[in-house]
């Protein structure tokens, strides 16, 4: 389609249409967190072996391979039957669950898990007391809960999750909350949690030279993870 056949419009979207929408080009239109995302939080999880692990808002399951091949039990749950369906289609395995659902209302069973994981989902989170309370109620004791998310001085600047359709030049914006530097931490301290573990992604040589075309991020703050323990 030609440039000047394009619609151009901005448009806000409601996540679970958005995701859906998006599922159809989010594995090849790779952007620069995705790609930081990739490269920094799958060294953190790493030594996850043999471990019940809840991975919330899986997407198309980019995390979820990693943690079926450390051999971990995993219940990868999504909103969007979109994301999931190309998650499906990529890996099946008897070591992983996908189910599509609210994460506030969804049924888990069993004792609860060994660890949990969530990227690039907080900042479509509005509570979060709310959200770490009930990640906090479905942990083991000794739990681990891993997270990444696009670093709070990007999303205070107005960096957002959005994305592009063939037919249009302007991107559709996801529904996001930017939390304040902190804000997190303190929810997560408030349901329970101790914080363990504090990595700060930043567009390094390995970055650049990984992703040339992203080369304006060098030495830029991109994403944050943490690692929260569920102590008791």
């Amino acid at each position: 389609m030609s440039t000047e056949s394009k619609k151009s419009f901005t448009q806000k979207i409601d996540n679970k249409n958005g995701y859906d929408l998006w599922s159809k080009t989010y594995d090849t239109d790779v952007n620069s967190t995705v790609a930081i995302d990739e490269l920094k939080f799958p060294p953190v999880y790493q030594h996850l072996r043999g471990k019940s692990v809840l991975e919330i808002g899986c997407g198309t399951g980019r995390h979820t391979a990693r943690l079926v091949s450390q051999e971990n039990q995993v219940i990868a749950l999504d909103q969007s039957a979109g994301m999931l369906e190309v998650a499906r289609s990529k890996l099946v395995s008897d070591r992983v669950e996908f189910v599509e659902g609210d994460f506030f209302a969804y049924p888990f069973s069993g004792e609860g898990f060994e660890a949990a994981l969530t990227s690039l989902v907080i900042e479509h989170i509005r509570e979060l007391d709310r959200f770490f309370a009930r990640v906090h109620s479905l942990l083991r004791v000794g739990g681990e809960f891993f997270v990444s998310e696009i670093h709070p001085l990007r999303i205070g600047a107005g960096t957002q999750a959005n994305f592009k359709q063939a037919d249009s030049e302007d991107p559709y914006f996801l529904e996001s909350f930017a939390h304040a530097p902190g804000a997190i931490e303190a929810a997560a301290e408030r349901a329970g949690f101790r914080l363990w573990q504090k990595v700060e992604g930043v567009g390094d040589d390995e970055f650049a030279g990984r992703y040339p075309q992203w080369e304006k991020h060098r030495g830029r703050p991109l994403i944050l993870i943490w690692v929260f323990l569920k102590s008791e």
